[in-house]
């Protein structure tokens, strides 16, 4: 059958303007962009899934950014190790797999290969499957809508709400947001069989949803419950073969990957068995998952959330019994979710999960703007800039970055801003590290702790906050988290003790806090071994060190190495001359601070014959810092 008209020109111009995309933006490799790298690449080169020594040496020509990681991971196969390098295991017969199921490699291997023939960077494959489903989303909102600018105008409302974030990467959140969101669109609009199959194909790589098939038939029933009859003969009227059968056709796509994961690991999903732990699900998690100021899925879609809200109750009663529904759905995503181990995982802005996650809720909108005879202007257009204000923010930053409305929220009300642990660690100190309970964390400003985080359930941990025979004070202004993990907002403040013996390096100095190098001081280098550290810029240099509340350390000692021509340092410490020191050898300096101890020490340093390397470098170099040491 020929398409119509009004189709074939949507069609076109939708391809047009995805063309363009294709054509102008790079591929982002970035989320699982490891596994799926190399399981495209074995999938394109030899047909299957397992990863093979050649498919790491094409790995690592497309992507030499991933070089260390491959070559973990090849270092392991040579060896035969079986455990190899993070999210890769062996089969049954001791072939290596990503842990990821290879469906959306599968489906990039062709465009992949065809990219590959014609010369062009064939990452762009996986930019042509995201797309691709980006297509077929917009055919089902003209479907729905029976409109060219209605379906446009919805399609733009996806990118809004998470779709422009991550069509461009390697990874298949796209892909599983817009399958999902066509396969509601289609079930509940007449096409069953082509909902569910939309739908199972985004379970293979995201299985929580496998929820749709519980959710989408009641969402069916309810979107077209007739008051005329009664209940049971309006569930009656769903359970027939036709629905029936698109079901079962939807769950088979979906069960692929488990059964490869029983045939191949003994389990049906590896990646539950080695990367999550069931223990993580709680409050905190769940409240994360949906309010964090830096991932969570309220910063992505506030506008959706605020039009369902205020607009579009025609049938009272009907319309709360669907978003309760869409709300629960976008639960039952959640949930499982919850158990990963890294919670604080590469994000575009809101995190991947929340992302496709939130795509029930699009559909409750979407399906209120399809029941709508007229649009209400106002409305639609505030909703499209408070997106378009949320897709910009979430551009903005990384996802070992604070949020600009978490950073304004710290700056505002920091003793309201306890996000879980992970989040607060890793973003505060640009890392993507697993974080210690045997660590205490301290976001400071100019010098002065804000928030502190520590596991009080960690043996000694109050020595380490307080010093040796020190204890927190139990009137400290604190909140508590999950798993043992307490923020105190404000210096801690000690009972007893002396300061204990702390040493700050290269982390601390990246992350600004305890220690601050405020002035005087080139960007921290990590040059490996005794080259991780920061060189002195100029004649004079400025530290600024955080005292936890009560501490009063005895001694400070700076350690590094000089520069041509230097030798010495003069040290003063919070306006006190502590003379001329030389601070190449680990020698402390003594202090006497007075009662009650300060909140920082303020350290200058003058150096003494600061002078440029020569060449590009034009900078004043003296002393290059390594450690600071407070006993």
């Amino acid at each position: 059958m020929l398409l119509d008209a009004a189709t074939r020109r949507f069609s076109l111009i939708l391809l047009l303007v995805l063309a363009a995309l294709l054509a102008l933006v790079k591929p982002n490799p970035n989320g699982d962009v490891v596994e799926y790298s190399l399981t495209t690449i074995a999938m394109a080169s030899h047909g299957t899934p397992d990863i093979r020594l050649d498919d790491i040496a094409r790995g690592r020509v497309l992507l030499p950014q991933l070089a260390e990681p491959y070559g973990m991971l090849e270092k392991g196969m040579r060896a035969n190790d079986k455990i190899l390098y993070a999210a890769f295991t062996r089969g049954r017969d001791g072939d290596v797999y990503a842990i990821h199921f290879f469906g959306y490699s599968a489906l990039a291997a062709l465009p992949y290969k065809l990219f590959e023939l014609a010369g062009a960077d064939p990452m762009k494959g996986f930019q042509v499957v995201n797309l691709a489903a980006i297509f077929l989303l917009g055919l089902c909102f003209l479907r729905l809508f029976k409109s060219e600018a209605r379906a446009f105008m919805a399609l733009a409302l996806f990118m809004l709400c998470g779709g422009i974030l991550y069509w461009s990467w390697t990874s298949p959140e796209c892909l599983g947001a817009a399958a999902l969101l066509a396969g509601l669109v289609l079930f509940c609009s007449g096409a069953p069989l082509r909902g569910a199959l939309l739908a199972g194909l985004a379970a293979q790589q995201n299985p929580t949803i496998l929820a749709f098939f519980g959710f989408a038939p009641l969402l069916h029933v309810c979107l077209h419950y007739d008051a005329a009859i009664s209940p049971a003969a309006n569930v009656m009227r769903f359970l027939n073969r036709r629905h029936a059968a698109a079901l079962l056709a939807g769950i088979a796509l979906f069960a692929v990957p488990p059964l490869f994961n029983l045939w191949q690991f003994g389990v049906p999903n590896i990646i539950a068995r080695l990367f999550s732990d069931p223990t993580f699900i709680g409050g905190t998690r769940l409240a994360s998952f949906f309010f964090d100021l830096n991932q969570g899925m309220l910063i992505a879609i506030p506008g959706v959330l605020l039009a369902l809200a205020i607009w579009g109750w025609t049938s009272v009663r009907r319309d709360a019994v669907v978003l309760a529904l869409c709300a629960a759905f976008t639960l039952a995503l959640a949930l499982p979710a919850l158990a990963v181990l890294n919670w604080n995982s590469g994000a575009a802005g809101v995190m991947r999960y929340a992302f496709w996650a939130g795509m029930p809720l699009v559909f409750a909108l979407v399906w209120r703007l399809q029941a709508a005879p007229r649009w209400p202007l106002a409305l639609l257009v505030a909703l499209g800039l408070v997106q378009a204000a949320c897709m910009v923010s979430a551009r903005s930053y990384s996802y070992v970055e604070f949020s600009p409305a978490a950073r304004l929220m710290m700056r505002v009300a920091p003793q309201l801003y306890h996000p879980e642990p992970e989040i607060f660690v890793e973003r505060l100190g640009h890392h993507d590290n697993y974080y210690s309970p045997s660590e205490v964390y301290v976001r400071s400003v100019g010098g002065v702790p804000v928030t502190t985080l520590y596991n009080t359930q960690h043996p000694g941990i109050a020595e380490k906050v307080c010093g040796k025979g020190g204890a927190i004070a139990a009137d400290n202004d604190h909140s508590d988290s999950y798993r043992g993990w307490r923020y105190v907002h404000g210096p801690v403040r000690c009972t007893g003790g002396s300061a204990a013996l702390t040493t700050y390096g290269l982390e601390q100095f990246k992350a600004g806090n305890p220690v601050q190098l405020e002035s005087g001081w080139s960007a921290p280098e990590a040059g490996g071994g005794n080259w991780d550290g920061a060189w002195s810029q100029g004649k004079r240099s400025r530290i600024v060190i955080a005292l936890a509340g009560g501490a009063r350390p005895a001694s400070l000692t700076l350690l590094g190495q000089y520069f041509k021509g230097n030798t010495r340092t003069r040290v003063s410490v919070n306006g006190v001359d502590m003379g001329w020191h030389k601070l190449d050898v680990p020698a402390a300096i003594a202090l006497a601070l007075p009662a009650p101890a300060p909140a920082v020490l303020q350290v200058e340093l003058e150096h003494e014959a600061p002078q440029a390397p020569g060449g590009a470098d034009t900078r004043e170099l003296a002393f290059f810092l390594r450690q600071v040491t407070l006993q």
